[in-house]
This record gives C-alpha cells, sequence and structure tokens, in this order.
C-alpha cells in the first residue's frame, strides 16, 4: 500500500495512529494519545478541547467520553523511584572510604612532608623563612 513515489497512502492522522506502530515514548501526553486513537477518538475532536500538543486536551477528551486513564501522580510514582520516607540513613568513614584508600593517602601525604622538610633549604632561596638555632644551656658555669 505505497504510492508511486514510495510514501505509505493516508493522511498525516492515520500515519501517527498509534494503532499502527508499538508505543515506546515515555511521555504522558503519547500515551494519552495512543489511548484516545485506540478508543476511535480523532485528533478532529480533541481539537475542540484545546490544543493537541496540550496533555490537558487529551485529558479533557478522555473525561468527556467516560474513559479512564491514569493520573499524573501515579505515572510520576511509577517512574520515579521513591523518596526514602523521613527514615535517615547514617553513613560512617568507613562506608564511605576504603580503609586502604585512606591507608596509601596517608602514607603519600606523610612523605610528602617529608620531602618538603629535607628540601626546604634548596627550594627557600629568598630565605623568607630563615632557619632559627636555639640552644638551650640548663645550669651555671
Amino acid at each position: 500500500m505505497t504510492q508511486r513515489d514510495g510514501y505509505p497512502e493516508g493522511d498525516a492522522a492515520t500515519l501517527n495512529d498509534a494503532r499502527q506502530k508499538p508505543l515506546v515514548s515515555r511521555r504522558r501526553i503519547e500515551h494519552l494519545k495512543a489511548l484516545a486513537y485506540d478508543c476511535g477518538l480523532t485528533s478532529e475532536e480533541a481539537r475542540k478541547y484545546g490544543k493537541l500538543t496540550a496533555t490537558k486536551t487529551w485529558e479533557a477528551l478522555l473525561s468527556s467520553h467516560g474513559l479512564e486513564f491514569e493520573p499524573k501522580s501515579e505515572i510520576i510514582n511509577d517512574i520515579v523511584p521513591p523518596v526514602n520516607s523521613g527514615q535517615t540513613h547514617s553513613i560512617n568513614l568507613l562506608e564511605w572510604v576504603n580503609l586502604s584508600q585512606l591507608l596509601a593517602v596517608s602514607a603519600a601525604t606523610v612523605g610528602l612532608i617529608i620531602l618538603l622538610l629535607n628540601l626546604w633549604p634548596r627550594i627557600n632561596p629568598l630565605n623568607l623563612f630563615p632557619q632559627i638555632k636555639i640552644t638551650i644551656q640548663v645550669g651555671t658555669k
């Protein structure tokens, strides 16, 4: 059933009919359109209730014909996982950080500090922090 130019026959409303293609969209308006088309309702009937791109238009069309559809909140609950209902879960340090990672970072930090202290005379050419020698004598001569 194709025309000579290779395109299928029919108008845009027939080609976009939800019965001819499987529904793979997760948008709510697509589900409502598919339900309306499955019940034999057309987009011309939907235009009486508003714009064809508005979800409220399709909801009003289905409601006026006595058809039931899932309310918006139920669809959101199906898509979005439920939020933790008031229960708090505390995370201690060992769940958040692996002990071997903590040990490796600590050892690397200590090694860097020791290296910087040993190289301090070489990396301080302007003598910004001169070395101070303190001698303490105990007792009297």
